[in-house]
């Protein structure tokens, strides 16, 4: 008799979870314990294929009783064989051994079920006049059914349920009965009995007009798989039983993926949600190619435990896994732990030590790491050197003298190597750093070598860490800036004199040109003909615009050698104080400005005055014909993270955003960074006056800010003009 499961992952086989079998009725005359494997892994007749394909048949078809033959022993043998179904995953076969071809009495169904390690009790329905299933008659019950469900045998045989259970139609279970007998489906479900602390694995099936069921004593079984489940869904492993399945001969073809934990966090490797009762080679192909398969089989076969490391790639990204894979039966367990993060912090350290190498070899900075040498009275007496870089023979073979390697230094010690460093200061500057624990930065010139270096000396574990900069292209370069930047005092000074000339001696004359051009227009107007008065006309405006442009170059002049300290400057107030001074302007040209919310900054307020009214001053100026200017003044607080990319803002984390937006004539894109030059124009002077400074005032105070402008522009569709100014200023020197 065999108690066979259904393998759903696997076409056309069963699992064996119970055999009892006569050894004069097998090929080999004895029977291996096999629970868990294939029928097809047992002797013969029980593997032939005859008696797999009369199984499927039976069970596609409903039969109960069927017959196959096989020669043992030299002989034809006949077998009759009854199948019952316990549930939709498990029945019962018996096969009787016939001693000649006719027909023979097979076993009653009362002696297979005592035999058999599972309580059966089967109920016919009892109807009412309505044909209603109102209760349920045990007909048949073995010994283990009344045993687990705490009956005796009798009363279950006897007594209908409604007599052995109070309230019974108000329980769930009867309805579920019911639905069985009506519907055909077969109902499973597992019972925790709390008063006897015990748990059922219950399944019902249709049985003529009534039903077949069947009862198993779990508890054991569950109150260990409820502590295995526990331990295994709390590990950070995968843990996985896999046992073998075997051919003919006894060698193992593939594994059949048995009990472990789904662990969501190893989801993605998996193809389905649950790969329990499949195939392992169907599932995970690639471990007959990868050399993993042939692992699994050598601990089985060898009964050594195995463990390696393993990577799968999916969707471009690796990960990595320790495996440990130990025989358990005939089978293996095999444990799995994710440890991407480690190994990539492994090859991240390997990457980091490498870039090190790399830039320690490559360096032109000499660096040494010394550990301290002390004498008997703990007082620093040498230092051992545990660490350099080529640059190391480069800077200091002038204090050696001879040719030395690497190798060399890290033999020696700092006074072996350099004796006379005793006496000098940086002996003592390593000796101070180990005992104070506090940086030391020093340079020195060796005015005899011609060179001059920088230390820097910082503690470094229980040592220090000095890296040796030559800095003497530096100090030449320093001596020529400072000369440079002598005469570029001189010239500042050579240009504030012509500031103060410009100021005073030339706009003198013009005002006298100016003030004699008006007393003769005024006073002498009718003994000029009107050709003079036209030519004196022609002169007062050019000498208007003389004293404009000397204006305009004195402001720029200013912004350039003039530098005050930068206070917080309220925009809203400034912006207000410059549209009073335009206001003769917006009444003039009929303008529409609207003013948002304006910070305040750090700055010069003149400035700044300067940069508001010449840009504002631009919109209201360079409106269409006919149309009067709608000119927008607009403040933002940005993050470093939101200005444009192609800026440079390391000065500060936060910075200002103003806007200033006209509907005016615009411009090409081509002259976006020419409208920013010194007296550059766009237009004719009878189109449009001004003097070509505006704009270059403007771009000088954004510069004198540390800030920067952008501008947008198309012919006919006005302009933008975006200044970028930091809330947070530089500390001068």
């Amino acid at each position: 008799m065999l108690l066979l499961e259904v393998d759903q992952g696997v076409d056309n086989s069963f699992l064996v979870r119970h055999a009892t079998v006569a050894p004069q009725n097998l090929e080999n005359g004895f029977l291996t314990s096999l629970t868990g494997g294939t029928i097809n892994q047992l002797p013969l007749p029980l593997q032939s294929a005859e008696l797999a394909g009369q199984l499927q048949h039976a069970i596609q078809y409903g039969h109960n009783q069927f017959r196959f033959q096989h020669v043992l022993a030299n002989s034809l043998r006949h077998y009759a064989c009854q199948l019952m179904r316990i549930d939709d995953r498990q029945l019962v076969l018996s096969l009787d051994l016939l001693s000649e071809p006719e027909p023979t009495e097979l076993p009653e169904l009362e002696q297979v079920l005592e035999t058999m390690p599972t309580g059966l009790i089967v109920f016919r329905a009892i109807r009412d006049d309505e044909d209603t299933i109102i209760d349920f008659q045990a007909t048949l019950c073995n010994q283990l059914g009344a045993t687990i469900t705490n009956q005796s045998r009798e009363d279950i045989l006897t007594r209908p349920i409604s007599q052995r259970y109070q309230s019974m139609r108000e329980h769930a279970f009867f309805q579920q009965y019911v639905d069985v007998v009506t519907s055909g489906k077969p109902h499973h479900q597992l019972l925790h009995l709390p008063s006897r602390d015990v748990w059922i694995d219950v399944s019902v099936v249709k049985y003529q007009d009534g039903m077949l069921v069947s009862f198993q004593d779990v508890t054991v079984g569950q109150k260990t798989a409820s502590l295995l489940e526990s331990v295994m869904s709390s590990s950070p492993a995968a843990v996985r039983y896999y046992e073998t399945i075997r051919d003919s001969t006894g060698q193992i073809i593939d594994f059949i993926i048995s009990t472990g934990n789904e662990l969501s966090a190893y989801r993605s490797f998996r193809p389905d949600d649950s790969i329990t009762g499949r195939r392992l080679l169907d599932v995970f192909p690639y471990l007959k190619t990868n050399g993993l398969y042939d692992r699994y089989v050598a601990v089985v076969e060898s009964g050594q435990s195995d463990r390696f490391e393993t990577c799968h790639q999916q969707n471009s990204q690796t990960s990595w896994f320790d495996c440990t894979a130990v025989r358990h039966g005939d089978g293996l367990v095999l444990t799995t732990l994710d440890i991407t993060p480690f190994k990539l912090s492994q090859l991240e350290l390997q990457r980091q030590t490498e870039l090190l190498t790399g830039v320690l070899n490559a360096s032109a900075s000499s660096v040494l790491v010394l550990d301290p040498l002390y004498d008997q009275v703990g007082q620093v007496s040498d230092f051992r050197i545990s660490l350099t870089n080529p640059a190391t023979l480069r800077l200091f073979a002038p204090f050696i003298g001879r040719e030395f390697t690497q190798e060399d230094i890290l033999a020696s010690t700092m006074l072996t190597l350099f004796p006379a460093s005793r006496q000098r200061d940086v002996f003592t500057a390593l000796s101070l750093v180990v005992s104070t624990g506090q940086p030391i930065y020093h340079s020195v010139d060796y005015a005899q070598l011609s060179i001059a270096y920088d230390y820097a000396i910082t503690p470094f574990q229980k040592g220090v860490l000095m890296i040796t900069t030559d800095i003497s292209p530096l100090r030449a370069y320093q001596q020529k800036l400072e000369a440079n930047n002598a005469a570029l005092i001189r010239s500042n000074e050579y240009l504030q004199q012509f500031a103060y000339v410009a100021s005073h001696d030339l706009q003198e004359p013009l005002r006298k040109i100016h003030s004699f051009g008006d007393m003769l227009l005024t006073q002498h107007a009718e003994t000029i003909s009107p050709l003079g008065r036209d030519l004196l006309q022609r002169m007062q405006n050019a000498a208007m615009r003389m004293q404009t442009l000397v204006k305009d170059m004195l402001n720029y002049s200013r912004l350039t050698t003039q530098q005050t300290p930068m206070l917080p400057v309220s925009l809203q107030t400034l912006a207000q104080e410059v549209l009073g001074d335009l206001e003769t302007t917006i009444q003039e040209t009929g303008a529409t400005i609207k003013v948002g919310q304006l910070p305040s900054v750090p700055g010069d307020e003149t400035q700044l005055q300067q940069l508001l009214q010449n840009l504002l001053a631009n919109a209201l100026k360079f409106s269409k014909p006919n149309q009067a200017p709608q000119v927008s003044l607009s403040g933002t607080i940005l993050t470093a993270d939101q200005l444009p990319p192609s800026t440079s803002h390391t000065v500060s984390s936060e910075w200002v955003s103003l806007t200033v937006t006209d509907n005016g004539i615009g411009f090409d894109k081509i002259h976006q960074e020419r409208i920013f030059e010194l007296f550059r124009r766009l237009h004719g002077r009878n189109q449009y006056t001004g003097t070509g400074i505006g704009l270059a005032v403007v771009k000088k105070v954004v510069e004198n800010h540390n800030g920067f402008i952008d501008v947008y522009s198309q012919p006919g569709e006005g302009a933008t003009f975006t200044v970028y100014l930091p809330m947070v200023q530089p500390v001068s020197d």
